[in-house]
């Protein structure tokens, strides 16, 4: 495949997956369908409060005063006359819980209540002008080059219907004996945790905690399960256990941060870039009436020691400066200097 088609490939499945990072990082579970009259759109707006209040983990980690909110917001949505109208009262009010995974999807629209506007220190364009001269290979979601003679893996997606894991085993077994690795996972907004895990797994020689999760278990804002251990173990014929710099800035998300969580437990590997995203939710879906559907986060991610990562991210050990200006130059910073770091 020529490598402008493989480029244009690699950008298509960047889009799909920022449109759809958010179903597939969620439960999997259907639909919770609503029990107010698809025309009381008072009852509806009280049915999607009440849900939140139930199930939403962050209102007392993000000082959240959700009985004001419904004080202020109800009113507006006791005068709503349809559906749309009902949304526009309720997008301004879930935008106050800056959370990426709360969205409002109706026919043929997504409404993203938070939109975060952090730079993001990756360019699809320059991207794939390091690519065209880098005998750059594409398989769905995964891509492998040599960069300068440095074995480089990017992640595009952990979304299933876009990768395969296998397309990342056998690009990793084909840079079994290289000295080290650059991992980036810069564009990845996130997908199917199991997927990440089955990757990191190969960089993992023992059972490994990425970290813990909490869901709400009562009616109090503070009511909470116990904390529940994620971890990840080895997996495939051989452990890359070589140097490996994983590339990591602000459009990481979810599942992502999740593999970032993990990989960074690992001694011989090291995040170089810029912060993640901050996006941690295990979002279930809940019908809303006619034909609108919302997500809610349902948990409180940590990291192995105890961080928060909702609305913090996660640091790299290395912080690569990157700017606007560097990519309209034509230049990935982040990309030059862990070429430069690993060139033998």
């Amino acid at each position: 495949m020529p490598l402008t088609n493989v480029s244009r490939r690699c950008h298509a499945v960047i889009v799909a997956a920022l449109v759809t990072a958010t179903a597939a990082c969620g439960s999997g579970s259907p639909p919770a369908s609503p029990t107010a009259a698809a025309n009381d759109f008072h009852g509806l707006f009280n049915q999607l409060w009440s849900t939140f209040d139930r199930v939403y983990p962050y209102f007392d980690y993000k000082r959240i005063d959700w009985n004001a909110l419904k004080a202020e917001f109800e009113p507006q949505a006791a005068a709503a006359a349809n559906e749309n109208q009902l949304v526009t009262v309720l997008q301004p009010m879930l935008a106050r819980l800056h959370d990426q995974h709360v969205v409002l999807t109706g026919p043929g629209t997504t409404v993203r209540t938070y939109v975060p506007t952090d730079f993001i220190n990756w360019n699809v364009d320059v991207w794939r002008q390091y690519l065209a001269g880098a005998n750059a290979l594409t398989r769905g979601a995964a891509v492998s080059a040599v960069m300068n003679g440095v074995a480089y893996i990017a992640v595009t997606s952990w979304n299933p219907n876009q990768l395969n894991v296998a397309d990342l085993d056998a690009f990793l077994d084909a840079f079994r004996d290289r000295p080290a690795l650059i991992v980036d996972v810069r564009m990845n907004p996130g997908g199917d945790d199991s997927l990440a895990f089955q990757f990191a797994g190969r960089f993992a020689t023992s059972t490994t905690t990425l970290g813990y999760v909490q869901f709400r278990s009562g009616p109090g804002h503070s009511d909470f399960t116990p904390l529940q251990a994620r971890t990840f173990s080895p997996r495939g014929s051989f452990q890359f256990t070589r140097p490996v710099l994983l590339l990591v800035g602000r459009s990481c998300a979810s599942s992502t941060e999740s593999f970032i969580a993990g990989m960074r437990e690992l001694p011989h590997v090291t995040l170089a870039g810029d912060r993640t995203g901050g996006a941690t939710a295990n979002p279930q879906t809940f019908m809303l009436g006619g034909g609108w559907s919302y997500s809610v986060s349902r948990w409180i991610e940590y990291t192995a020691n105890m961080q928060v990562i909702e609305d913090q991210g996660i640091a790299p050990s290395v912080v690569v400066p990157a700017s606007p200006a560097d990519f309209q130059s034509g230049r990935d910073p982040v990309l030059d200097w862990a070429i430069a770091a690993l060139v033998r």
